[in-house]
């Protein structure tokens, strides 16, 4: 009666392992494309129960067909179609392509598709401030007086082989900034330094705190090629 019994508990947790996992495939590849404020835990589990309802859906009719035609075979031991090898890979590699394609569309929010989702889906002005796509140069003022910033860039390409990207970070109760490249400020006035015709680069980053900070201006900036540059002299 107990062989019996964990039997039956082991078939339920394969059945349930079975049943998710094309789900959670399809959300991990969903969140390679999607801003970082996606990844948090409360929408991780809606978003796995979802993608596995939908995996299911779309997987019953082919699933279905190789129970009617090749269950036996595969009870008795008998040989069975070469392809028919490849399903374990396709079940989980297809749910994970599916969903890194629906996150480059979710991410570009365009058309009818950016008035479905909303166009406000950040849940704080700090996520949407710091999911942004393009460089630009952070001008902070801190709770002591000083002025400090830099080129906030996440991208590796804006980055140039630095070894180095800029990182702000999702925690709701510890928020702070990583700013790759640093830019030196006159700390009587705020304003950056100057060299030539670009900004005057330390050469190295600097991290912030946001219960530390007084104001903080986001400056747009095209030229992150020239920043990487600067910053490797």
């Amino acid at each position: 009666m107990a062989t019996g019994t964990m039997t039956s508990a082991l078939d339920a947790v394969i059945l349930t392992l079975l049943v998710l996992l094309p789900g959670a495939f399809a959300a991990w590849g969903f969140e390679r494309n999607v801003p970082r404020y996606s990844h948090r835990s409360r929408d991780w589990v809606i978003r796995l129960a979802g993608a596995s309802a939908l995996c299911l859906c779309a997987g019953s009719w082919p699933f279905y067909w190789m129970y009617a035609n090749y269950w036996d075979q595969l009870s008795a031991g008998k040989a069975v179609p070469r392809f028919l090898y490849l399903v374990p890979f396709a079940y989980l590699s297809l749910p994970f392509c599916i969903g890194w394609l629906v996150g480059i569309v979710v991410n570009r929010r365009s058309g009818g598709l950016n008035r479905l989702l909303a166009s406000n889906r950040a849940p704080t002005a700090w996520d949407h401030v710091f999911s942004m796509q393009q460089p630009a140069v952070v001008r902070c003022r801190l709770r002591s007086g000083a002025w400090v910033g830099g080129l906030f860039s996440s991208s590796s390409a804006s980055n140039a082989g630095m070894g180095r990207a800029s990182y702000a970070s999702n925690a709701v109760d510890d928020q702070d900034i990583f700013i790759a490249f640093a830019i030196e400020f006159d700390q009587r006035t705020g304003e950056t330094l100057v060299l030539g015709d670009d900004y005057a680069w330390t050469g190295g980053g600097v991290l912030i705190k946001w219960s530390d900070v007084e104001s903080l201006e986001l400056i747009p900036y095209e030229s992150s090629e020239e920043a990487s540059d600067a910053a490797a002299i």
